[in-house]
Order: C-alpha cells, then sequence, then structure tokens
C-alpha cells in the first residue's frame, strides 16, 4: 500500500494517541510526530512543517492546562501559519469549531476514514 500523507496527532489522551495511530498505519497514511500537550505540540510545529506533513488530527483541550479550552485552536492557528494548506480534523469532546473537519468524540472509524477523504 503507499503512503497517502503524513499526519501529526496530537491529543493528551495517550490511548486515543495509539487508536489514531493504529488506525492510520491500516489506512496507509504514516504519522510523522506526535505530541501530548499544549507545549510539546507548539514545539514540534517547525519540525512537523519539515518533515512534510500535510494533516493534523487536533485535540480541542489538553490537559493539564489550567484553561485548556481554546488549545485545539491555538495549535491548528500555529500550525496553518507555518504550514499552508495543512488539513486540521479537530477530535476533542467538546464541540470543536477550529477544523477544516470538525469531530466530537467518541467517534468511529467510519466518521475517521471520511473526515481524512473529504
Amino acid at each position: 500500500m503507499a503512503e497517502k500523507e503524513r499526519v501529526f496527532v496530537v491529543d493528551d489522551d495517550v490511548a486515543i494517541r495509539n487508536l489514531l495511530k493504529d488506525f492510520l498505519k491500516v489506512e496507509g497514511y504514516k504519522v510523522a510526530d506526535e505530541a501530548g500537550s499544549l507545549k510539546d505540540a507548539l514545539e514540534k510545529i517547525k519540525e512537523v512543517s519539515q518533515k512534510g506533513v500535510t494533516v493534523a488530527f487536533v485535540d480541542g483541550s489538553l490537559v493539564p492546562q489550567v484553561d485548556s479550552t481554546k488549545d485545539g485552536e491555538r495549535i491548528a492557528s500555529e500550525l496553518r501559519k507555518e504550514v499552508p494548506g495543512i488539513k486540521i480534523i479537530a477530535l476533542s469532546g467538546q464541540k470543536a469549531n477550529f477544523g477544516d473537519v470538525n469531530l466530537q468524540k467518541p467517534v468511529s472509524v467510519g466518521e475517521l476514514a471520511r473526515a481524512l477523504e473529504n
């Protein structure tokens, strides 16, 4: 199976990151990098741009920040500045509106596949 695109996965829940990585691998995508915190995600954005990332799954709220409800928006904004044309898939427990596609957890494999295809 040919590699489709390189993906950046940002979620504070290790289990969700691992599930996303497994799903992406099965679907032929390469996970170029991952982050579990706002700080980590922001620090990796330059690296991600150099790795040819075209898609990012971004959680809306990353703990342990005191006010983490805007984390996903901040990460998405920085990614769009550094990686023009990147597709952001928001994957959050609360309703999100910062992605090109906005999914609310829990999501099905079908929803993830459709988000990547669109």
